[in-house]
């Protein structure tokens, strides 16, 4: 599991769509579906459920990308505080 993992799962559950949230990361859909299933096997269970529908948080996915989320907000604003800046 790595960051970017963390990325595209927060996009997906936004989308509520593979497909959408692969257009959106500018991606293709088999590297995103690839890219959720490494993390469900990583982490051990499912974050979504794969319906007609679309793809929906499992109950553990919704309290998993919670955490997922304030950890990607925490790392931006590390990055924004103390990630190297160009020099203008």
């Amino acid at each position: 599991m790595n960051l970017q993992h963390l990325r595209y799962a927060v996009e997906v559950e936004k989308t509520r769509s593979i497909t959408e949230a692969a257009e959106n990361l500018y991606m293709s859909q088999p590297n995103l579906s690839r890219a959720i299933h490494e993390l469900e096997s990583a982490l051990d269970f499912q974050v979504f459920e794969r319906t007609p529908k679309g793809m929906n948080p499992t109950e553990k996915g919704e309290e998993f990308l919670q955490y997922a989320k304030s950890l990607l907000a925490q790392f931006d604003e590390l990055l924004d505080r103390y990630g190297k800046k160009e020099e203008g």
